[in-house]
């Protein structure tokens, strides 16, 4: 029967392609397991490209992959949307180089936070405070992550801590994000304003980080703001349907793999790429 059902899903909704779930492109990556994941290197980024087009794929904005998954017919390439979570400016720095020049679109979901100078960088923070003491780093990681709260509050609490806001010295400034935006190859989503997991808040709070973040991307970039990718992932029925009641067309999720015809925009999976 599992085989059964798995089949039928395939046949009526077949892969129409993927999106990679990214967040930092650096020359030189983390010591520790935890942050290193999450970031990859300029040829690594380079050589994927290149590997997918040889293969067949064509590179696609996310609204080309959103109108392929509404529609009826599949396209005769696999396509593949680009994706940046958070916001941090080696992607202007080191990325978007490799993605001019082979002519890459690309989404970029931006905490607002970040360019405002605000966030709470608190993985980062507390890779400085571990000083390369990689069972500490993993331990208070696992306490942070098993809080059902937010989640730079329980590192700060664990640790004693404050939060050290001149880490947004590594984030995306506005005139970066307009940049890449004015010269076409750039789609910006939100990524809300504290990069705070939205399952896991009061409904009211819930919904201000999907509209605040909205409203203020649409402010400094003079552009409409239709996409969300859930921070940490965590979602839940009631987020779902507070993402559509503040606007937004589509929301991600960082894994789950590729895009079928007729996927949920609700949480569209991403293919989470991580550097061997």
């Amino acid at each position: 029967m599992i085989l059964l059902r798995r089949k039928t899903y395939n046949l009526f909704h077949p892969k129409i392609g993927e999106i990679w779930c990214l967040h930092r492109v650096l020359p030189e990556r983390s010591a520790l397991a935890g942050n290193r994941e999450l970031e990859i290197t300029p040829d690594y980024l380079e050589s994927m490209i290149e590997r997918k087009r040889r293969q067949g794929f064509e590179f696609v904005d996310l609204d080309t992959i959103v109108a392929a998954a509404n529609g009826s017919e599949i396209p005769e390439k696999q396509l593949v949307n680009i994706s940046f979570d958070d916001g941090f400016e080696d992607v202007y720095t080191n990325a978007y180089p490799v993605l001019k020049r082979h002519h890459i679109p690309f989404t970029l979901y931006v905490t607002t936070d970040m360019p405002d100078g605000k966030a709470d960088l608190w993985w980062l923070q507390l890779e400085r405070m571990a000083g390369g003491d990689a069972d500490w780093f993993n331990q208070v990681s696992q306490h942070v992550y098993s809080c059902q709260g937010d989640f730079g509050i329980a590192m700060h609490s664990i640790t004693s801590s404050k939060a050290d806001r001149s880490l947004c010295q590594q984030s995306l400034t506005w005139d970066q994000i307009r940049l890449m935006v004015s010269e076409g190859l750039c789609t910006v989503g939100s990524h809300g304003v504290s990069h705070t997991a939205l399952s896991l808040l009061p409904e009211k709070r819930a919904f201000r980080e999907l509209t605040v973040s909205k409203h203020r991307l649409e402010e400094m970039l003079g552009v409409k703001v239709n996409h969300f990718s859930y921070p940490h992932s965590f979602f839940s029925r009631e987020s779902n349907q507070l993402v559509f009641q503040a606007g937004y067309q589509t929301a991600v999720i960082a894994y789950g793999g590729s895009i079928r015809r007729q996927t949920n925009h609700c949480f569209f999976s991403r293919n989470y790429i991580v550097q061997p």
